[in-house]
């Protein structure tokens, strides 16, 4: 159908997401701005070779960080001669201040800024700068030489402490500059034994970070099920030279924090020391995230939709051409849905009912961080929403604008699922297996206080591939090539107020709601949004 510019029936492009792309393109020039600042680094001292710090090869100190190391209950005491710290408590963590000699991560920070080339990377997981493998920087010569220090000096030293085979290191560059991130994960792939960051902050005054200023290690404990718990229960913030390294398991979930200060950028080495299979990974491939609660129709009788809905959106025709549209696109969004005094009320008491109203936060960590209503608290006019969304008359609408056997004499067993959301900064969801859809199903979005750049949901194909060979530093998947993103993007739904966004969703299809970065605008308060799923 096509429609005029004033009908609230408007199409919306189903390609790729050039938006991201732009800002894809924006973030990348954005490096020349903290490599600026790099450039004020001082005197560098003439640095030949990396070299240890010397208490790190003393047999003493050996000796007391593998008996830490060993112990269930270590709490971070410190080693009297180098500050070094063992935490066993949510897993085997330790740090060890002045891990080189002095002045040489300076030296490193200044070959960094002159030969290391970036690559963006940009996924539901992480938004950060990457580059390639020490191992193919034939000209970066104290890099290289930084690698063949942990190959020849720290693999075996590790192999004492900790007790574990390791055979070989890989290892990169990473570099977070304000807005970046990476979410909740555990590390944990095939081989990987002991993952390890080191870190370089060599700037007068800026040598340790505070948390205000993000990029901290933050560290999450598990419940039973070995899924990873809110809150963090350690941060650990970016101090100059200080080398950290940790057993990689099942209970290893961490995060790097959202970097939120424009003076530095956070730079650091890190990777990987790996090894035999290890034992936790087979156990975690047979985890699932939990799955949503689908219930049948609501049977009492409801207010009929006219009281609610626009009523353009009850013509036989507008059912018709939005019919057409989702047949075509698969998707549409229908503007100005509700009666605009019914929006305002529910946005309204969601705004000022702060007693009433209970939330709770959906997790696990490193599938979900929002908050859900408990929906036995609902009232008023968010009450009747909600119950609209599971009502008969719903279905019988989404019948007429879909096709699908959701009601009438063909309706076999339909079914639903539907949250209210809050969503505010920090919240996100990634891809996992509890995002793909096993059959076909229709998603429902609806927003209420929309805020530009919170909720933003991405769609993804069925066939959109998930490598796993190589993981991006500091995070569990592979690296992704960004043309190789664009194409699985399927469909970004941005928030509109008073919008319903309609998606139909076939097997195997993946979403995932973006990252809500600090720097994200929210003075009206967080957005919130009706979330449903129907199935035939």
């Amino acid at each position: 159908m096509e429609t005029s510019s004033s009908s609230p029936v408007k199409p919306r492009r189903k390609d790729k997401d050039e938006d991201g792309r732009a800002e894809q393109e924006d973030s990348a020039d954005q490096v020349d701005e903290p490599q600026k600042k790099l450039l004020r680094l001082g005197d560098i001292l003439e640095t030949k070779e990396v070299l240890l710090n010397e208490a790190y090869q003393q047999p003493e100190l050996t000796k007391w960080i593998q008996t830490a190391w060993t112990e269930e209950k270590s709490q971070g005491t410190k080693e009297k001669q180098t500050g070094a710290q063992v935490f066993s408590d949510p897993f085997q963590i330790c740090l060890l201040p002045g891990m080189l000699e002095k002045g040489q991560s300076q030296a490193l920070v200044a070959e960094i800024i002159q030969k290391v080339q970036w690559s963006r990377k940009q996924m539901d997981l992480y938004e950060f700068y990457q580059s390639t493998d020490l191992s193919n920087m034939p000209d970066c010569r104290l890099l290289t030489n930084f690698l063949q220090v942990l190959r020849k000096q720290v693999r075996p030293w590790l192999e004492k402490v900790t007790n574990l085979k390791l055979d070989y290191v890989s290892a990169s560059c990473s570099m977070y500059t304000c807005g970046d991130y990476l979410l909740v994960h555990d590390d944990l792939l095939k081989d990987r034994q002991v993952a390890f960051i080191y870190y370089l902050s060599p700037w007068e005054g800026a040598e340790e970070w505070t948390e205000a200023q993000g990029g901290c290690l933050e560290i999450f404990g598990s419940d039973d099920q070995c899924f990873p718990q809110f809150p963090v229960q350690r941060k650990i913030a970016p101090k100059d030279n200080q080398f950290a390294f940790f057993k990689v398991g099942s209970r290893s979930f961490h995060q790097v924090g959202e970097v939120t200060t424009f003076d530095y950028p956070r730079l650091t080495i890190n990777g990987w020391f790996h090894g035999d299979t290890n034992e936790a990974f087979v156990a975690d491939s047979l985890r699932a995230f939990p799955r949503l609660n689908y219930l049948q129709p609501d049977g009492l009788n409801r207010p009929p939709l006219g009281l609610f809905l626009n009523n353009v959106y009850l013509k036989g025709a507008t059912r018709r051409s939005i019919q057409k549209r989702i047949e075509e696109n698969s998707e549409i969004c229908l503007y100005e849905f509700f009666k605009r005094e019914k929006f305002e009320l529910a946005r309204s008491q969601l705004l000022a009912d702060s007693d009433t109203l209970k939330w709770r936060r959906q997790g696990p960590a490193n599938a979900h961080n929002y908050e859900v209503l408990d929906l036995t608290t609902a009232r008023g006019t968010i009450l009747e929403l909600l119950q609209l969304f599971r009502s008969h008359a719903m279905f019988d609408l989404l019948r007429d604008f879909t096709d699908l056997d959701l009601a009438g004499t063909d309706a076999e067993s339909p079914t639903c699922s539907v949250e209210l959301q809050r969503w505010s900064h920090g919240n996100y969801t990634v891809l996992g297996d509890g995002l793909t859809s096993e059959e076909n199903t229709l998603d429902l979005v609806y927003y209420l206080n929309a805020a530009e750049g919170a909720a933003v949901i991405t769609y993804l194909a069925p066939d959109a591939e998930m490598p796993t060979a190589k993981a991006p530093a500091d995070g569990r998947r592979s690296d992704y090539d960004d043309e190789e993103e664009d194409d699985s993007v399927l469909l970004t739904i941005t928030p509109v107020d008073n919008a319903l966004n309609i998606v139909y969703r076939c097997e195997g299809t993946t979403k995932f709601t973006k990252y809500v970065s600090r720097n994200t605008p929210l003075e009206k308060g967080p957005v919130f949004v009706i979330s449903c799923s129907y199935k035939e």
